[in-house]
């Protein structure tokens, strides 16, 4: 059976409808040049010129006409014979369908603005966390802040994953409390309609979703998303086969519900799809609706580059996906999952033309998020031997694509201020003028914050011919003037400016969110938070000294396991996370709390936990099932060898129990589910009146981080020095050479001194009139 490519995973043509378009047109410059109207200008999209020249009996065309109302538009396609599909809302666009002919006269129709194909778009399908350093930016503490923050997590931001929809069923993706919204609509053009599983055939978007903003319960919190605390809103536009006109439907959602006040506080919008190669058009419906959202509701739209960089390593022919070349969306390119290199599939932009290179790269091999129930995804990673029914890896560019919008959740809880740049996308074209004479070629001030902070791969030295060696990324003999992009710094046609570092990211925000509230009277930009961040050593390590002798971690999970899994309803699973147990410590205690029956949930089941002393793979305590089972309370205290010490430990969660079957409901949606919390206390041995100093490893998504604990009923004095990194925002002030002599904080000195210029002006005036005797006694 042939086998087609999607997201970089092999699966069988007679399951995937997804059409490689691209890959059957000839090479457009052959083309004939397209129609035009009675004024000549061109209004066929060259995509749609391309396949004008296929020989196929209908055409599925997005018209987009002068302005509204458009029922005598329609009226007049009918009359050709078209047939009228749908209308949107935002744009004055009509869905129709005729013959070849049939196109090529209504382009020529005076009020036809522009068309476009209507085809299929490709979906572009925990090491990486640790990889852009998002783990650094949860556990960094923020310090002397006017804003409280407990972790930069993504709270209260929403993201939309505009995608084949979400399996909120999935224990990382709660229907209700993390995907707030999930909708699904049949057709473009139908109602919207709410679901909780609204990914039921591909199981793509439930992987986006949990790279962006899963929680983790179903890993205790191993496999979270980047924002792990941010909010979903799934939308599915193609269960089976995904359109142009499908997506814009979708895109017209996100515009209109992002609009004043944003009940939902819809920030972004992740786009892991696209169509073939080709270079951004304004005219394009989709270039449109997407800087409509940014620019007047301030959306960021993220896109992914394409798969189809196999072959053009070496930026000859543009192989990208022209909606992430749309200047104010993000595009982004795929990279291995450590950041040795560019991946081989991601696409690539044109050499020479950097408008067309990526934006940002992320990673996007062998990506481990979450899994939906029997989808096609889901099947053929199980034949693939993957026993998990909860994680499963694979890669894409959809996969480098939530990382990005993921981080700017963090982003955007750290800066809300953060809007439209008054800087425009890199351009080596012909025409410089005429692109910055388009505001709307403008790009997002946290695009400009990732490129600013990427860290940019560097080449191997092996040649880019040579593909299945290299690390794809352009050495220092392929490199020419348009490799270098704004502020001096590095990029190409593979990468862009390299690949997203959350700690930066969110650090610049962070300096320029409080430059702005302490010095409200100037105008901060990016470049000015930039430059304070690096040179004021805004981030850095420091010790946290803490009054107490025990340290405190706790963390969340929710044990689960689908009935489909097993051949009855009798369920045994375990989960693991990790804790670094410093030297010096003297006792662990843990504390285990959940509800052992749900009736909401129909639910029966204990918990308990083991422990594995040095992380070796086996486990020196087990905590019985027995004992407590009535009251969901598992409790223990165990003394700390010192062998046993400056060690990873690993805690495990077992379980067991059953759900009440109801009659004639389907068996892959019986699961029994069991929410716990866990708290690990940790006694240090502190000299009286001394010190005691811990600096844990590197934060990483399986690890839970300590913070200061009450002091026990021995404690006689001494401090705990803990070591960690830090955003001292007090370090987020003006650089010497721009800070006035004497100005303090936040006082309006530049109103002030209006005020002052404004009474002397009013008294020489008061005084000149009396002088004429205008003014009476």
């Amino acid at each position: 059976m042939t086998e087609v490519k999607a997201a970089g995973v092999a699966l069988p043509r007679t399951v995937l409808v997804v059409l490689m378009i691209m890959a059957l047109l000839p090479n457009a410059t052959g083309l004939s040049d397209p129609p035009t109207k009675n004024n000549e200008k061109n209004v066929i999209d060259p995509y749609l010129s391309g396949m004008l020249e296929m020989d196929l009996d209908q055409f599925r065309v997005m018209v987009r006409f002068s302005d509204w109302p458009i029922d005598e538009d329609i009226e007049e396609a009918e009359r050709e014979g078209m047939a009228h599909i749908s209308s949107m809302k935002v744009l004055p666009i009509a869905v129709l369908e005729g013959t070849k002919e049939q196109v090529l006269s209504l382009a020529s129709y005076p009020r036809t603005e522009w068309m476009e194909y209507d085809g299929e778009m490709e979906l572009l399908m925990e090491e990486s966390l640790s990889t852009i350093n998002a783990t650094i930016a949860w556990n960094t503490w923020i310090e002397s802040t006017n804003r409280e923050f407990q972790q930069i997590d993504g709270t209260d931001i929403t993201v939309v994953v505009l995608d084949t929809g979400i399996d909120a069923g999935h224990p990382d993706l709660d229907f209700g409390e993390k995907t707030i919204v999930n909708l699904k609509a049949d057709i473009p053009g139908a109602p919207w309609y709410e679901i909780e599983n609204s990914d039921t055939s591909y199981g793509h978007g439930t992987h986006c979703a949990g790279t962006i903003a899963g929680n983790g319960d179903a890993s205790a919190g191993a496999r979270a998303g980047v924002a792990p605390n941010a909010n979903l809103i799934g939308l599915c536009v193609g269960d089976v086969g995904i359109t142009l006109t499908n997506t814009y439907y979708g895109l017209e959602w996100v515009y209109e519900n992002s609009k004043a006040p944003n009940p939902n506080n819809i920030k972004i919008v992740s786009n892991s799809w696209g169509g073939g190669a080709g270079e951004y058009n304004p005219e394009d419906a989709t270039s449109i609706i997407c800087q409509k959202m940014t620019f007047e509701n301030n959306v960021l739209v993220v896109f992914a580059m394409g798969n189809a960089g196999s072959g053009h390593h070496d930026g000859a022919e543009l192989s990208a996906s022209p909606t992430g070349l749309i200047p104010s969306n993000i595009g982004v390119a795929a990279t291995e999952r450590d950041g040795s290199g560019v991946a081989y599939f991601s696409s690539r932009g044109e050499k020479g033309k950097n408008q067309t290179y990526p934006d940002i790269s992320a990673p996007g091999v062998r990506i481990w998020s979450a899994h939906a129930r029997i989808t096609m995804i889901s099947g053929m990673s199980k034949i693939g031997g993957n026993p998990n029914p909860y994680y499963l890896a694979i890669s894409g560019t959809s996969m480098a694509t939530p990382h990005v919008s993921g981080l700017a959740a963090l982003m955007f809880q750290a800066a809300p201020s953060l809007t439209i740049s008054d800087i425009w996308e890199d351009y080596s074209g012909d025409d410089p003028d005429g692109w910055r004479a388009n505001e709307f070629n403008r790009v997002h001030e946290i695009e400009l914050i990732m490129e600013q902070s990427a860290i940019y791969i560097q080449p191997d030295d092996v040649p880019l011919s040579d593909e299945s060696n290299d690390n794809g990324v352009p050495g220092q003999e392929d490199r020419g003037e348009t490799e270098w992009g704004m502020y001096g710094k590095p990029i190409d046609w593979a990468q862009g400016y390299g690949m997203v570092d959350a700690e930066k990211c969110v650090g610049i925000a962070i300096t320029l969110e409080n430059l702005r509230e302490r010095w409200p009277y100037r105008e901060w930009t990016v470049k000015d938070a930039v430059d304070v961040y690096y040179e004021n050593g805004v981030f850095h390590n420091d010790v946290k000294k803490i009054d107490s002798d025990t340290l405190y971690a706790n963390w969340e999970g929710e044990f689960a396991r689908y009935a489909q899994d097993q051949d009855g309803p009798l369920l045994v699973q375990n989960q693991s996370r990790l804790i670094w147990v410093p030297e010096g410590a003297m006792e662990i205690s843990i504390l285990m709390n959940y509800d052992m029956i749900s009736i909401q949930e129909r639910t029966v089941g204990d918990l308990t936990f083991v422990v594995d002393y040095g992380y070796d793979g086996s486990f020196d305590y087990e905590h019985p099932f027995l004992g407590s089972r009535l009251s969901g309370v598992k409790e223990a205290t165990l003394p700390v060898n010192p062998s046993d010490t400056g060690k990873y430990w690993a805690i495990g969660v077992y379980g067991q129990g059953f759900k009440v079957i109801r009659p004639f409901q389907d068996r892959e949606f019986m699961e029994l589910r069991i929410e716990y919390d866990i708290g690990v206390s940790i006694l240090m041995d502190i000299p009286e009146e001394g010190d005691v100093r811990i600096t844990p490893p590197k934060p990483n998504s399986m690890v839970s981080t300590w913070r200061e604990g009450n002091p026990s009923s021995e404690y006689q004095g001494g401090e705990i020095l803990l070591s960690g990194t830090i955003y001292d925002v007090s370090l987020m002030k003006p650089l010497p050479d721009e800070d006035e002599e004497g100005m303090d904080e936040g006082f309006p000195w530049g109103i002030m001194a209006m005020i002052i210029l404004l009474a002397i002006s009013a008294a020489g005036g008061y005084a000149w009139y009396k002088k004429r005797g205008v003014v009476k006694k």
